[in-house]
């Protein structure tokens, strides 16, 4: 079986290798009834519980929300969203979980985080990978918020590099326990944690050879060896808990290992790409609220005799605002649908939405101070805020920079095992004859008839040809810089992000004309005129990025840009001083 064949359960991967999978982007996902309802009447009760409770300036100021709140939020029942409804939770679908938190989000980052951190990872190896004694031990009282949870995976010399982890756990002599010893920095809910996942090194014996590899525990407090060391004060979500937390010899028993020995890192992996997505919905509601505030402003402002409003450039702020906060919309929701179907790779699709949307919320909530001038630098009003508080989203969950990485990586991982595979059987011919064949065949459809797409609707012919074509030209591309560079690809940082620029590109294309095409056929093309106008400007500005991104591919500043770095490293600053020439 081909490389090609391996990545057919992954709508982003096919993509490197020139392939559209329609299937699992067409036609664009419904929520069902059921799941309509609920999620409507919880909105309903967040709604009101932000109206009459919810203190976001208070608690900013303060650097602490009321611990009751956090068990407020459990008695309406949203520390249990997707806990199954048997062990106590919610049940809700991935997609219903973050629209509610998208919901949360409008309301304050703090609660957002909190909520979040419970959730989208603090508890969410036992929902993954935890056996059926350790999900009736923990879940019930984690939904019902007996249990806050939270995630121990970043130590101070580790941070992206999670494998560098240094916290160790040894297996006591009778078998029963492992002794955990270590430090975790930025520990979200860490000042109100009853039970944390936690990650650490252990020794493993692989083929007869001792090794040591990270392992996923659940710990409980009270703990004799845990300690919490005192909240951090932050740049933004000031109300949230952030701790670092201590484990001096702790026992931890056996039966307490999550997924199995040595199997930490792939946990790690597989939570993270679940919760980016609770993150990147909650970015779709506080743009949403900026949204909804420059507007506002916008029809009240007058300046030069005028509404500010009606000045084109405030237009265009507006308009890039609502464009990019739909194609974001789009995204999460699709790619909440691919983890909902329960059998597709969806890594790759949650870490470009996780980047699209974080740095989209980061655009607004600049853009939405700057329409609000100098009122929206004052203390008193919200917006100042919402910049501290979005800074973390490009941070948190993976950074940005390590996401394009793995986005970049990723996708050209089949590839480059296919060149592979391909030049031992150029070599072996006999025997490599049906891997050649493939790939010249595969090669020859794509040359000679492009890809095509066939499910979206005819108004938006012109927007899916480009889509065909960038498709193939990706494919190609990648091609050329594994030839090129081969093994030290992974070194090729500039090469990495302008292929995960354009791979995020074409998912945010793809979502959209997916999403506007069901506008269409089911309101008609005049009553969708809206969505078609969103879809034609994201398209033109996207393509623009995705060209220019392919033409820097051979010619680029790179060589200059790093000698620039490299010096400043050497120099340690900054070096010109126009008086000291």
């Amino acid at each position: 079986m081909s490389a090609a064949s391996n990545n057919e359960n992954s709508f982003m991967k096919s993509l490197f290798f020139g392939q559209i999978r329609e299937e699992f982007i067409f036609p664009y996902p419904k929520a069902k009834p059921e799941t309509a309802e609920t999620v409507s009447m919880i909105i309903d009760t967040i709604d009101k519980f932000g109206k009459d409770v919810v203190k976001a300036a208070e608690w900013d100021e303060n650097h602490e929300m009321p611990r009751e709140v956090v068990q407020m939020m459990a008695d309406m029942g949203l520390t249990g969203l997707a806990v199954p409804e048997e062990l106590g939770g919610l049940g809700l679908p991935q997609s219903g979980y973050a629209r509610v938190m998208q919901q949360i989000a409008s309301h304050d980052g703090s609660l957002a985080v909190t909520l979040g951190a419970h959730q989208s990872i603090g508890y969410k190896a036992l929902l993954l990978f935890g056996n059926e004694e350790q999900r009736k031990r923990f879940l019930p009282r984690l939904a019902s918020g007996e249990l806050i949870a939270a995630f121990c995976l970043t130590e101070p010399t580790s941070g992206s590099d999670a494998a560098s982890i240094q916290t160790k756990a040894e297996l006591s002599a009778d078998g029963k326990h492992y002794i955990l010893t270590g430090n975790k920095l930025w520990i979200t809910n860490g000042g109100i944690a009853g039970f944390f996942t936690v990650f650490a090194k252990t020794e493993v014996v692989e083929n007869g050879e001792k090794k040591e590899k990270v392992t996923c525990f659940a710990v409980e407090l009270p703990s004799e060896g845990v300690s919490i060391g005192p909240s951090e004060h932050k740049l933004g979500i000031r109300a949230s808990w952030t701790n670092a937390v201590y484990f001096d010899k702790v026992k931890v028993p056996v039966e307490n290992i999550i997924g199995g020995v040595g199997y930490g890192f792939k946990i790690a992996m597989g939570i993270l790409n679940h919760g980016r997505l609770g993150l990147a919905a909650g970015c779709v509601g506080v743009t949403k609220n900026c949204i909804k505030a420059s507007v506002e402003h916008a029809n009240e402002r007058v300046q030069f005799k005028k509404k500010i409003g009606e000045f084109g450039m405030i237009k265009e702020k507006i308009a890039r605002m609502i464009m990019n906060n739909y194609v974001a919309e789009s995204m999460v929701y699709m790619t909440t649908s691919l983890i909902d179907r329960g059998d597709v790779d969806y890594s790759m699709e949650s870490a470009a939405a996780k980047v699209f949307c974080t740095e989209m919320a980061w655009e607004a909530v600049d853009e939405n101070i700057q329409i609000w001038a100098g009122n929206g630098f004052m203390k008193e009003y919200p917006y100042e805020r919402w910049l501290r508080d979005a800074r973390i989203n490009r941070i948190f969950e993976g950074t940005n920079e390590i996401l394009r990485a793995f986005v970049a990586l990723s996708g050209m991982q089949g590839p480059g095992q296919e060149l592979s595979g391909l030049a031992k059987a150029i070599q072996h011919p006999l025997k490599g004859l049906g891997i050649v064949t493939e790939y010249a065949t595969r090669k020859v459809k794509q040359n000679v008839f492009g890809e095509n797409i066939t499910q979206s609707h005819p108004r938006l012919k012109k927007l899916a040809g480009s889509l065909e074509e960038y498709t193939v030209e990706l494919s190609a591309q990648v091609e050329v810089l594994l030839k090129r560079h081969g093994k030290e690809i992974h070194l090729k940082q500039f090469a990495q992000k302008r292929i995960a620029d354009i791979a995020i590109d074409l998912y945010a294309m793809f979502c959209t004309l997916s999403r506007v095409t069901q506008a269409i056929e089911e309101k008609g093309e005049e009553k969708a005129s809206m969505e078609i106008a969103i879809a034609e400007a994201f398209f033109m500005r996207a393509n623009r990025r995705v060209k220019s991104n392919f033409r820097s591919m051979d010619r680029n500043e790179d060589e200059m840009m790093k000698f620039i770095a490299e010096k400043a490293y050497e120099d340690g600053c900054y070096t010109f001083d126009y008086f000291n020439k």
